[in-house]
């Protein structure tokens, strides 16, 4: 009994022994295939604007997941519960902490839009992981806008004539109303409705939606 005690002590010492060792370890990027927004609707089984409510770390196996729930205020694609549940790799369980470079993180009260795909434990994945999110952010004029964030530690890849290219990836921004209609609209015609985000920044000093010269 005891020598099995001591063998599972050291067993969990190893453990997080190699999961400190690991985070202490060169952070590698991630890569990803850049997805437009065509790719994201079509990916998704469900496209929402949501509030952050809850949120869980745990482990799972060897590894730190976070939960996020989310109470959805507007549907653009898809139906189903009010609230939904998008699991990301990482967290923080003291002594631990892991994350992967471009893991969206949420607070409580975070206003979002979600591009999701099922899971077989009923939870959510982000199409294009960080690319399956957008911030929203309201103006001082009171209009809410949807950004499309460039994450940090991202490579982004699209095909090209001579195989994979890397490309540049650049933040847009776009009115929230104007992007949930337009989802809506490619939604029921089958096809893209045309670009709505653009990648030069927005003025957030008014509540109009224009570009900046």
């Amino acid at each position: 009994m005891i020598k099995s005690k001591r063998a599972r002590m050291s067993a969990a010492r190893v453990a997080l022994g190699l999961a400190l060792l690991a985070l202490t370890a060169p952070a590698v990027a991630t890569t990803l295939r850049r997805m437009d927004l065509n790719d994201l609707v079509s990916g998704a089984d469900r496209v929402v604007h949501a509030r952050a409510v809850d949120s869980k770390v745990y482990w799972e196996g060897t590894v730190i997941n976070t939960d996020t729930v989310f109470e959805v205020i507007d549907e653009a694609k898809g139906a189903g519960p009010v609230r939904l549940t998008v699991t990301m790799l990482g967290g923080r369980i003291d002594p631990v902490e892991m994350s992967a470079p471009g893991t969206p993180t949420f607070s409580i009260g975070d206003e979002v839009v979600l591009f999701t795909s099922p899971r077989p434990d009923g939870k959510k994945n982000l199409v294009g992981f960080t690319q399956g999110h957008m911030k929203v952010i309201e103006t001082p004029g009171g209009d809410k806008v949807a950004v499309s964030l460039v994450a940090a530690g991202v490579t982004y890849v699209e095909a090209g004539a001579g195989g994979p290219r890397i490309v540049k990836p650049v933040s847009g921004r776009v009115p929230l109303s104007a992007l949930i209609e337009n989802v809506r609209k490619m939604v029921d015609e089958g096809q893209p409705a045309g670009p709505t985000m653009t990648k030069r920044p927005m003025r957030l000093d008014s509540g109009k939606d224009r570009s900046q010269p």
